[in-house]
């Protein structure tokens, strides 16, 4: 958790209040400055329960491919492009939401052709955003506003670690959405 927490400082996004049992972060999630520090920080497994992954895939392809050729056990979950439109109307307060999934996704299909097994996509609302680096999770619950989920860029985030009883039942709930989720 160490070298994420240095790393984060690294790209300006500091703690705000610390304990033992978890660190909060006012701002920075979701930022390109957020998905470089993780990037720079993974030495054993990378698991993220997003939606478009939209940041993560612009800009970092390159890592994200050297990370998984170097056998980081690396599990990204999408929101279904085929998902109800209800769903996909609530996900996030864009005309063009569905478009970019889409284009994400297939961006995805044909830059990680030889590692899909890595993809899934799920098709209903989240209630919490999960991401799983080596010994840390970083969790946000999804807000609404106006019946749409409220921006998760630069908001507010907490890590703790994985092994304390809300990170044991983090873990377990974003392995029942890989397990159930549906290859890409």
């Amino acid at each position: 958790m160490k070298t994420l927490i240095d790393n984060l400082a690294k790209e300006g996004i500091y703690a705000s209040t610390s304990n033992e049992d978890e660190i909060k972060f006012n701002n920075g999630y979701e930022s390109y400055e957020f998905y470089n520090a993780l990037l720079n920080s993974v030495k054993t497994r990378l698991y993220i329960f997003g939606r478009k992954n939209r940041k993560l895939f612009t800009k970092n392809n390159t890592k994200i491919k050297k990370l998984i050729d170097a056998g980081i056990d690396f599990k990204c979950l999408f929101l279904s492009e085929k998902s109800d439109d209800r769903i996909l109307n609530m996900a996030q307060e864009n005309e063009i939401f569905k478009e970019d999934l889409t284009k994400i996704i297939e961006g995805v299909k044909e830059r990680y052709k030889d590692n899909l097994q890595c993809f899934k996509k799920y098709d209903f609302q989240q209630i919490k955003r999960i991401i799983i680096i080596d010994d840390a999770i970083i969790f946000v619950p999804v807000l609404f506003e106006n019946s749409k989920v409220k921006h998760f860029t630069k908001t507010s985030f907490s890590i703790i670690p994985s092994n304390s009883k809300k990170g044991m039942d983090l873990e377990l709930e974003f392995k029942k959405v890989w397990d159930s989720a549906k290859k890409i």
